[in-house]
């Protein structure tokens, strides 16, 4: 069976297995939703456009742009406890100006309720084994947006000073971050950790204690003690490796906090997981809780170096024109009886992805190329 299954397929099989065993369970997300919630936290989205469309009572719908906005919303809605669902989708939207609408789909998880270190190191170990089962070259960048933000304040800097600056960061320019500081009359010092910042990136264990000796105050230091948290937590799992400091990963912050995380494998140029923490959209929503997940994108994985594109069938099997039917089949069907595909074309069709290719003989009898 898993023979005939695609290489995304598998990895999906491998991921709901990995979150129901620890007691995520399946959630399903209605095709449509109405335009106005989406509308309202546009900002959440990774792509500001979203598909509409009048429905038969005349309200404006949307064709589902996000999974998370969606569990939230039924969350803040249905308080007590904690909620732990994953998913299996596909949203819509429109990643570039000039690229239309795509269909992009995702296999996730999201923790709302009570996110305690635990949790936070719970759900950052299962980022990392979904990672591990894409591929076993991979790397999790993780950052605490607290530990930036708590140092903003220190360095005197304006609010469009603090926005430059924090673009930089995201940027890694080492360059224009330092200019940035120096415009604004920063500290000396505070300046040299910021530029640091920028430039720290490595094993997330062996860069903690640098972090916390650089920790000029309580914020800085409550970041850090997230991250030790998690690493903990992952030591506890026995999945620390593959785990690196990034502080150069911000995201929105009216509605992401602390933790934030970003999964790559070998062969995608570009982040196949990005998850985080997002208590603030949670409160905005009307409720008090904690909320942690991530998506995977399984589109980006239709290319990767260690699948790559997948074969039609084990064995191409080709005719002439002059055989019969009946000698085809049977040839056919000798191959299936082994246990092997096998696509069946006339010579000359075109080229297709086989393993193996082979011609039916005048009897019949299929002979090797």
């Amino acid at each position: 069976m898993d023979d005939i299954l695609r290489r995304e397929e598998r990895i999906v099989l491998r991921l709901r297995g990995l979150y129901a065993a620890m007691g995520y369970r399946p959630y399903k997300m209605g095709k449509f939703e109405e335009y106005d919630f989406y509308a309202e936290n546009r900002r959440f989205l990774e792509s500001g456009s979203i598909i509409t469309f009048t429905d038969t009572t005349g309200r404006l719908m949307a064709l589902k742009p996000d999974v998370t906005l969606s569990i939230a919303r039924g969350a803040a809605a249905r308080p007590g406890g904690t909620l732990k669902v994953y998913y299996d989708e596909s949203v819509y939207r429109a990643p570039d100006v000039d690229a239309g609408f795509q269909e992009i789909t995702q296999t996730g998880l999201e923790c709302i309720g009570a996110v305690d270190a635990y949790a936070m190191g719970e759900v950052v170990m299962l980022a990392v084994e979904s990672l591990r089962a894409i591929s076993p070259a991979f790397a999790l960048d993780v950052s605490d947006m607290g530990y930036v933000l708590a140092l903003l304040p220190e360095l005197g800097l304006g609010a469009d000073q603090s926005a430059a600056a924090l673009r930089a960061l995201g940027a890694r320019n080492v360059p224009e971050l330092g200019a940035i500081l120096r415009s604004a009359g920063a500290p000396e010092a505070l300046s040299g950790l910021f530029c640091r910042l920028a430039a720290l990136y490595g094993p997330l264990e062996e860069l903690l204690s640098e972090l916390a000796a650089a920790a000029v105050n309580e914020g800085m230091r409550a970041a850090c003690a997230s991250l030790e948290g998690v690493a903990e937590v992952l030591r506890g799992f026995g999945s620390p490796d593959g785990v690196r400091l990034d502080l150069s990963l911000t995201g929105d912050m009216e509605y992401y906090n602390g933790l934030v995380f970003k999964g790559y494998v070998e062969g995608v140029p570009s982040a196949v997981l990005s998850g985080g923490r997002y208590d603030a959209l949670m409160r905005k929503l009307g409720r008090e809780a904690g909320a942690i997940g991530f998506a995977v994108y399984m589109n980006l994985l239709e290319n990767a170096v260690d699948g790559g594109p997948g074969c039609d069938a084990d064995v191409l099997l080709l005719y002439g024109g002059g055989e019969r039917p009946e000698a085809i089949a049977a040839a056919a069907e000798e191959i299936r009886a082994s246990g092997r595909s096998v696509r069946v074309q006339r010579e000359g069709e075109g080229a297709c992805r086989c393993r193996e290719t082979r011609h039916v003989s005048g009897e019949g009898v299929p002979d090797n190329a």
